[in-house]
């Protein structure tokens, strides 16, 4: 009796497991979340996501970062590249996306965001190192390691590019709060050094237009 009451405890452990990584929305750096890759045409992913959104191009997306002061040469999108991106006006129900930029009509990041999701999708949103979000800064760090680059906005120091798992991660006072996905990129820096001049020409030629305006 004792054996059916440990067999039959057993299992529900293991139909319990099954179910929670089921109903998981894991993050896999440099891959994407659940069933939303990189690499996906635009009709793929909102085929996924299933909700409505605003499309803004890049010259637009230039404007925005340039407002912010953030350093554009600094912002893995615009390192990589990119001709569109698509911000959803409404969370998607099935996971907590807010941004998607597609360059040459493909996924190249992924923003997920606590600031868009329903307590459910945030407890539902896992790292697969097992990080979650709102997870404390110094542990996200232990995990993932030192080897970063920073996003460098004003005195801002929150925002951090694991270039090589290509994954972002962004915490609010002291939490992670939003996470983005990208290709791996162990050149990231070099890369950046080719690209800053022509960046930061880009983004004071927008910020000058929008003083005329």
């Amino acid at each position: 009796m004792q054996k059916i009451i440990l067999l039959v405890a057993v299992l529900c452990l293991s139909l319990a497991g099954i179910s929670q990584k089921e109903n998981s929305l894991i993050i896999t750096p440099g891959v994407g979340i659940g069933n939303l890759k990189l690499g996906m045409s635009e009709k793929q992913a909102l085929a996924i996501l299933k909700s409505e959104v605003n499309w803004t191009d890049y010259q637009e997306q230039l404007k925005s970062f340039a407002s912010d002061g953030t350093n554009i040469d600094s912002v893995i999108q615009f390192v990589l590249g990119f001709d569109s991106c698509a911000t959803f006006s409404q969370n998607p129900d099935n996971m907590p996306v807010f941004s998607l930029y597609f360059n040459n009509h493909r996924l190249n990041f992924i923003t997920v965001s606590s600031y868009t999701a329903t307590e459910e999708q945030i407890e539902k949103v896992k790292l697969s190192n097992g990080l979650a979000l709102y997870t404390p800064m110094e542990e996200c760090v232990s995990r993932l390691g030192d080897e970063y680059s920073p996003v460098i906005y004003g005195d801002y120091d929150g925002d951090y590019y694991y270039y090589k798992l290509g994954i972002e991660v962004v915490f609010d006072e002291g939490r992670l709060t939003s996470i983005g996905i990208f290709p791996s990129t162990p050149n990231f820096k070099s890369l950046i050094t080719q690209k800053s001049e022509l960046l930061k020409k880009q983004a004071a030629e927008v910020m000058a237009g929008k003083e005329e305006e």
